[in-house]
């Protein structure tokens, strides 16, 4: 399993008992050959995870490993978002932490957005 798939993944079983207010959703984006047909799902370039906070607010949410970086299409889709008012955020980790540590850290970083 990729790093950037087992951040994610911790991420998601963490972040409910730390952030109540804020649910987190995992977004597919792929190509699929269906009865000869090519079906797209989801937009080329948007965030890993996408996150509603009580009330309504919208986030839009890029994960990325310590290696990692945004593509151009990812790029494109972060200007969106800004351009809409949506809030995006990169979570990038950091060379020499754990996936535990990564991923608390990212929950601190995500707690400052839920109290806004």
């Amino acid at each position: 399993m990729k790093h950037e798939t087992l951040l994610q993944t911790h991420l998601l079983l963490v972040a409910p008992e730390h952030l109540p207010s804020l649910r987190l959703f995992r977004r597919n984006i792929a190509t699929a050959n269906m009865r000869g047909y090519k079906v797209q799902f989801g937009i080329p370039g948007q965030c890993d995870l996408y996150g509603l906070l009580r009330g309504g607010r919208h986030l839009e949410i890029e994960l990325k490993s310590a290696t990692g970086s945004l593509k151009p299409d990812q790029k494109a889709w972060r200007a969106w978002c800004i351009e809409w008012g949506i809030t995006h955020l990169v979570l990038k980790a950091q060379k020499e932490e754990t996936i535990e540590e990564t991923v608390e850290r990212w929950v601190v970083e995500l707690s400052v957005l839920v109290v806004r």
